[in-house]
């Protein structure tokens, strides 16, 4: 079989040689954000292309600065992508606001429905760690390996506690905890990394304020209430009263 081709570069992002010397960056750019801004285009271009199409020369030019400055930063291409996802999960930290207090005191259903909440909602704000763990799930590269034990087991275990405390309390059936918790956070996930699609087959932007909070509605909905319908009870008639017999009349008309 023939030997894989090099991974095609990205369109109209070319790579920069990288020269001796201090580091050049753009006249607009503060010293201190130039880190940030390599991290937001590498963030931007590990979700849209994947981590192997992807150059550092690519990273610099979408920031704006000189390629030497991600040498500068980082070193390498993978302390790059790690620094990447460090900055993402730290803003997605802030968007997952179902921290421990405003679960305190909930019913285990209730706290399921608020993580739903909280994680459509981070989703919602910013699909990009969904589309890099797409990316890496389908190579399953060490990359993959890092970013599961930093970041998703620590997020996944959340839910198979509040999904194990529904199956306790007896709110939910007993079903493996594992089923339950990726069927609910790939209901919560991907419909938001699948954006640009769903907004040519409906019209839909699913990061609209409102479009969100009904997306959210919709999937507690169909998961805790089903999607069959519930006929209304039928209202049953009024039993008929019986008029009161009349007394028998006998041959010589006297009631008997």
């Amino acid at each position: 079989m023939p030997a894989n081709p090099k991974p095609a570069r990205l369109d109209g992002l070319s790579t920069a040689k990288r020269t001796p010397g201090r580091p050049r960056r753009s006249a607009d750019i503060a010293p201190e954000n130039t880190r940030d801004s390599l991290l937001d285009a590498a963030i931007v271009l590990f979700a849209r292309y994947g981590y192997d199409p992807v150059t550092t020369g690519a990273v610099a030019k979408a920031a704006g600065l000189t390629q030497s400055m991600v040498h500068y930063h980082f070193g390498s291409k993978s302390r790059l992508w790690e620094a990447a996802i460090d900055r993402l999960m730290r803003q997605r930290g802030t968007m997952f606001r179902a921290a421990a207090r405003d679960l305190a005191g909930l019913e285990p259903v209730e706290k399921l429905k608020l993580l739903i909440r909280r994680l459509i909602e981070a989703n919602a704000a910013n699909p990009n760690y969904v589309r890099i763990a797409i990316h890496e799930g389908m190579s399953r590269s060490p990359r993959l390996k890092w970013l599961a034990q930093n970041y998703v087991i620590p997020g996944f275990s959340v839910f198979d506690q509040a999904v194990r405390e529904a199956i306790a309390a007896g709110a939910i059936p007993d079903m493996p905890v594992h089923d339950v918790t990726n069927a609910i956070t790939s209901a919560a996930s991907l419909t938001f990394s699948l954006g640009g699609l769903i907004e040519e087959l409906y019209g839909l932007d699913m990061q609209d304020a409102d479009r969100v909070r009904s997306f959210s509605d919709s999937v507690i909905k169909i998961l805790f209430d089903g999607l069959l319908a519930r006929p209304a009870t039928a209202v049953q008639p009024a039993p008929r009263l019986r008029s009161p017999a009349k007394p028998r009349r006998t041959q010589s008309g006297a009631a008997g």
